[in-house]
């Protein structure tokens, strides 16, 4: 945005933090609640469709109503008109958290062939496996996820050493109306390459490139050209993990590809059963009970990962301790 004000409705602006395909993202404080959130002002070319506004204001109503441990919560879904602005600025208001994104942990870690334990990587997906499954539930798809979408709270390395995994833009797609063009090229599923509507069996196509990307410590498909990239999403099978890290058991190999399968009907129904595959491949021996930390969404229970057994796969890992946040 060429002019960001100092204030948005009740929040102050503090700090610039980035900025992606639907807006930019800013530090904000409240100061009625002495709280600090993050803000994503909304590009103005984003609201040139005049039934935008109407379409923002109903689909944000149900955004705030979604309430899960590892999803990053939508407090505010707004319109700011200050008298003394010409134009209007729609605006999502978010916790804010402190820590690293899951595209950092990679870098510093998967990209240079240190890979995280089998531990790890099942905390991760059944996290945010039974997180999508939750939004997916209540009439959401995400539509980009991506590592860059997957906040690492550094306040809590219990069971994720990078930090706690929390999702975030769930219902951003549905709120902007325009899945296709927020989606990362890097991450997108070949029916979203396509123009193509997105179903939840796009985000475990995602969710997919992301375990290969952790596992393997290269994307699927790369090239200088997003088109390029689209187009290999479509028409080219990835590389089978195990071929490029040997220490990758088969079978989660066999898990990787499918998630990926150009088929979305050939894929996993769930996340969480995702999670589940990607435990049973790795012969986990120890158990990882999180039925009591994370709420299971309603009449799903039954398909939801209990005791998960763990061991020893990937080859190098090591403590994260130094990883910088």
């Amino acid at each position: 945005m060429s002019t960001v004000p100092q204030h948005i409705g009740k929040y102050e602006l503090k700090q610039h933090l980035g900025r992606g395909s639907a807006g930019e993202v800013w530090k904000g404080h409240n100061p009625l609640l002495h709280q600090d959130v993050a803000i994503k002002l909304l590009y103005p070319d984003l609201q040139s469709d005049p039934n935008f506004m109407k379409h923002f204001a109903q689909q944000g109503h149900l955004l705030t109503s979604l309430h899960y441990p590892n999803l990053v919560r939508i407090r505010e879904v707004n319109i700011s008109r200050p008298p003394e602005a010409n134009e209007t600025t729609a605006y999502v208001v978010m916790d804010y958290i402190e820590g690293q994104t899951l595209a950092n942990y990679i870098n510093a870690m998967s990209h240079k062939g240190i890979f995280p334990s089998p531990e790890q990587i099942v905390y991760l997906f059944t996290s945010l496996g039974i997180a999508i499954d939750y939004g997916h539930q209540r009439g959401f798809v995400h539509g980009n996820i991506k590592p860059g979408n997957v906040l690492l709270a550094r306040q809590n390395t219990k069971r994720f050493e990078g930090g706690e995994p929390l999702l975030s833009d769930f219902g951003l797609a549905q709120l902007l109306g325009n899945a296709v063009g927020i989606s990362s090229p890097l991450y997108m599923s070949p029916e979203q390459a396509k123009g193509h509507a997105i179903t939840s069996r796009s985000d475990i196509y995602s969710l997919g490139v992301m375990l290969y990307e952790i596992c393997t410590g290269v994307q699927p498909f790369h090239d200088e050209s997003s088109v390029a990239i689209m187009m290999q999403h479509i028409n080219t099978l990835p590389t089978p993990p195990n071929l490029i890290n040997a220490n990758i058991p088969p079978k989660l190999s066999e898990v990787i590809l499918r998630a990926m399968s150009k088929d979305p009907d050939a894929r996993y129904a769930k996340a969480s059963l995702l999670a589940t595959a990607i435990a049973d491949a790795c012969s986990l021996q120890s158990t990882l009970n999180i039925s009591s930390e994370k709420m299971a969404p309603e009449n799903e229970e039954e398909n939801y990962p209990r005791n998960i057994s763990m061991g020893s796969i990937l080859g190098v890992s090591q403590p994260l301790s130094n990883i910088p946040f």
